[in-house]
């Protein structure tokens, strides 16, 4: 997929700015606060409804302004167009339509249009909480399949649900067994694609690893499910969803007195472990700095490839101050990969600079300046 214009209206800095794309790379350079991050986080509002970044739609609005928008025009990898409109109002809340079917909701955009993004954020995969790893399993599963989308949801409702009867105490049993049967039933759903995820993206992930050549040692995406009770793990062999069932009703029976003491759910996918590793140990702990990043790298080409496969469409990929914290060796092998890669997938890249590129003629470079606004196309 190829995003050919965006349109920008009191979003971040832009008072209304339209940029124009060309299929491949895209280098977006400029001092701080011009809004080169602005313009990937848009493009990724267009694609699952909010930012990569942690902010409110509040804090989206240009100053003074009453709300935003983003219009953003897509070509399919055969040709089709796709027009999508995010609209944000302080007051009304948000809107968001397509040219193919006018209004929708935000779940349902998620998938139209896949993007892969790496931020500096993004280390936190490796040194953050395990809900940062299962977060960035969801979003890669929800683009792809409609029905992880909706055992999400079923997950999250049965498990508000009876976190707020075991709260209450004793004398719902009959409303509590319900939504243990639901809870027990979307469980199975996201363990069961999950571990098929991973099993699938270690393989995709080593190949990857290999072609780039950036001298990473393997890494490898560990899954493990504390909470289930079983002794050695989960294995190919118990991803029937009939066994899955059957084990999670032993655990929530090997559980009921905790829980009923602690007042809340204690098993589910909700605390899934998922960890990036080398050599059995986690990867912060073995891996310099640039390392890190070139890892980090090689993880969102590997999340790009199963998208594609898995969506027969091609993602965007939106790269944002990548090449920080690198040295000119590794600036220069990321910046041939990122070149080459974008045959395939458009890539937008945001830095500071082209002054490092040695290949900066191989990109459709978008100098912003002090107003974003002298950029329109």
């Amino acid at each position: 997929m190829t995003v050919t214009q965006l349109d920008l209206e009191h979003f971040r800095c832009h008072t209304h700015t339209t940029f124009a794309f060309e299929p491949g790379a895209v280098l977006i350079t400029g001092p701080n606060g011009v809004g080169k991050t602005s313009i990937l986080e848009a493009i990724n509002i267009a694609s699952v409804s909010k930012s990569f970044l942690p902010v409110s739609d509040n804090e989206l609005v240009e100053f003074n302004a009453s709300g935003y928008r983003i219009i953003t025009h897509v070509r399919h990898d055969l040709g089709a167009t796709l027009t999508i409109s995010i609209e944000y109002d302080q007051a009304g809340g948000k809107r968001i339509g397509t040219s193919a079917g006018g209004p929708t909701t935000a779940q349902e955009l998620i998938g139209l249009v896949p993007c892969v993004v790496l931020t500096s954020l993004h280390r936190e995969l490796f040194i953050g909480e395990p809900a940062i790893r299962r977060s960035f399993v969801d979003r890669v599963l929800a683009q792809c399949f409609a029905s992880y989308k909706h055992a999400l949801w079923r997950h999250r409702t049965a498990l508000r649900q009876r976190n707020r009867l075991l709260a209450v105490g004793h004398g719902h049993d009959s409303e509590l067994e319900v939504w243990t049967e639901e809870l027990i039933d979307a469980s199975c759903e996201i363990v069961q694609r999950r571990w098929q995820f991973v099993v699938r993206f270690n393989r995709l992930l080593n190949d990857t690893v290999r072609e780039l050549n950036f001298n990473l040692e393997a890494i490898t995406l560990q899954y493990e499910l504390p909470w289930l009770c079983i002794n050695d793990g989960v294995r190919s062999d118990s991803l029937d969803l009939e066994a899955l069932r059957t084990r999670m009703r032993a655990t929530v029976e090997e559980l009921q007195a905790v829980e009923r003491e602690r007042m809340t759910t204690q098993w589910g996918p909700q605390r899934d472990v998922l960890t990036f590793s080398v050599r059995q140990r986690p990867l912060y702990t073995v891996a310099s700095q640039g390392q890190q990043k070139l890892a980090l790298y090689a993880i969102k080409l590997t999340e790009a490839a199963y998208i594609h496969h898995a969506l027969d469409r091609a993602p965007i990929l939106l790269l944002d101050d990548v090449f920080a914290d690198l040295d000119s060796t590794n600036i220069g092998m990321l910046e041939s990969s990122i070149i080459e890669r974008s045959r395939q997938w458009q890539t937008f890249v945001s830095a500071p600079s082209a002054a490092s590129l040695r290949r900066r003629l191989d990109f459709q470079h978008i100098p912003l300046g002090k107003s974003a606004e002298s950029l329109r196309a």
